[in-house]
């Protein structure tokens, strides 16, 4: 199927392509500049859709981590099961635009791959003041996760830095602006600070090379009660 040159242009510079992907390979973590992989009509559309799904409140994580956000799943992978997506049409048709063929062929360019990603797991974050995100590992709640892509979708708010530590005596501080998108590996701890003013909203997303069921195995039959 032809791409249209404003899709070539956009999406699939091999010259920006390979820059993100070496920022990625050496530091773990990269902040692609607005436009680059979503448009203004892709995040209205992202926001037009996540209206329709129901939120919930989140305060610990799958591997005890403490948190507090407000989360809307667009798809899921709990243990032992594939991913599948939730929420009726709306989630379909977000998936639809986040696995759009150029969309897809762009992540697997920075991702360094020779084979195609699957995501894995999708969802809406929103952080109104005092909500944070507490230090974990998000290959702690599925294993085969390689990397993820979070797309900022705030303009106003204070706090809500991510940061992320690639040793035990080291991090990285990212402020990503509206439109960009953040991508890190999933072996890496990393946490996202309280936000102090306005609201910070983000979707994010997981993928790997990986497909079928969810390899997380549950070491209680009491855990999560």
């Amino acid at each position: 199927m032809a791409r249209s040159m404003n899709d070539k242009s956009r999406l699939l510079s091999e010259e920006v392509l390979t820059k993100y992907r070496i920022e990625l390979l050496v530091k773990g973590t990269v902040v692609i500049d607005p436009q680059i992989l979503f448009t203004q009509d892709d995040l209205a559309k992202i926001d037009q859709l996540q209206a329709q799904i129901p939120e919930e409140q989140v305060r610990e994580g799958d591997a005890g981590d403490l948190h507090s956000v407000f989360v809307k799943r667009v798809r899921v992978d709990p243990p032992g099961r594939a991913p599948s997506n939730v929420s009726g049409t709306a989630s379909r048709q977000l998936m639809g635009l986040l696995e759009s063929r150029d969309r897809s062929f762009a992540l697997k360019k920075i991702f360094g791959a020779s084979t195609d990603y699957v995501v894995r797991r999708c969802q809406m974050h929103r952080m109104p003041p005092g909500c944070f995100v507490g230090i974990h590992l998000d290959a702690a709640s599925d294993p085969d996760f390689d990397y993820s892509v979070i797309v900022q979708l705030a303009r106003d708010f204070d706090g809500g830095e991510f940061v992320v530590y690639p040793t035990k005596y080291e991090q990285h501080v990212f402020r990503p602006p509206f439109g960009a998108v953040l991508v890190t590996t999933c072996k890496v701890r990393h946490e996202v600070k309280p936000v102090s003013r306005g609201e910070r909203r983000s979707l994010v997303f997981f993928c790997s090379k990986r497909g079928g069921a969810n390899r997380r195995i549950i070491e209680s039959s009491t855990a999560g009660l």
